[in-house]
């Protein structure tokens, strides 16, 4: 019964909704009608009118939906944020400066923060490392990135100097069943964006996928089709960062049974009349 009815009606209104589009899927349709009316047609007689009226190719959606077990199953496995290295001592000996005071110290580091040093005893046991600033910019360092600079053409080093970030979207197909990706992407200044990806993302690799995003805003959440409108049978993969997995558990008192002697003993003082 499923598969007779339930799958199909699904399968197509996939294709209305999200594939083709209501327009050019209610085209297509009333072109089989109009082609076959009065007359026995079989099933590959529907696929192939359905893509030559619309003239899209649906091979990878017929066999999937129609000649195979597969099921819908994409999973956000991961996602990478890629910044431009600028190649200025200036700028990125800062950044590093500022993601090393970041780091939380190590267990080791926070012990020996009030252990007194031998060296504040006995100064003359300091050497060049003492003093040393691995951050600090050396003349040697802006002499390199002139002579790189000197090397690039215009353009090229105005990219140096773009602000833009790169997200790089990990998208794994679980189920077998390929299908159009959509993001639903919020920003930390609240806007939300919605990417529709067509099926031929999987083209090359149909089982793992990665899409680059770029944009000079941060982003702080994606959900994977955020509408449920390609039948994804696992949601708890479709969102970055992961979501709590929602159940709920009854609250409920066991009930201590009797053994067969209190059995035996309740039957006896029911028949004697005592209670």
């Amino acid at each position: 019964g499923n598969n007779a009815y339930a799958k199909p009606a699904t399968a197509l209104n996939i294709l209305r909704e999200t594939i083709l589009g209501r327009e050019l899927f209610d085209y297509a349709f009333k072109e089989y009608a109009r082609r076959w009316r009065f007359k026995h047609p079989m099933p590959a007689d529907f696929f192939r009118t359905m893509e030559d009226a619309s003239g899209i190719d649906l091979d990878w959606f017929w066999r999937g939906w129609f000649y195979s077990t597969d099921h819908v199953d994409i999973a956000l496995t991961g996602v990478y944020l890629y910044t431009l290295d600028t190649k200025d001592p200036d700028i990125e000996k800062a950044r590093e400066r500022r993601e090393h005071d970041e780091a939380p110290p190590s267990l080791t580091e926070e012990r020996n923060r009030d252990v007194p040093k031998l060296v504040d005893r006995f100064p003359e046991l300091k050497d060049f490392y003492n003093s040393y600033d691995r951050y600090a910019v050396t003349a040697e360092d802006r002499e390199t990135f002139e002579k790189l600079l000197g090397e690039l053409e215009t353009d090229e080093q105005a990219l140096l100097k773009t602000d833009l970030t790169f997200y790089v979207v990990e998208l794994e197909n679980r189920g077998g069943l390929v299908m159009p990706v959509i993001l639903q992407i919020t920003y930390a200044d609240g806007a939300e964006e919605e990417l529709r990806i067509p099926a031929e993302i999987w083209r090359h690799d149909p089982d793992k996928a990665l899409k680059l995003l770029v944009t000079d805003r941060e982003i702080t959440s994606i959900v994977l089709d955020p509408h449920l409108e390609t039948a994804d049978s696992d949601l708890d993969n479709n969102a970055w960062p992961p979501k709590p997995i929602r159940t709920r558990f009854e609250l409920f008192k066991d009930k201590q049974e009797k053994n067969p002697m209190q059995r035996a003993k309740d039957a006896a003082g029911k028949g004697s009349g005592k209670r």
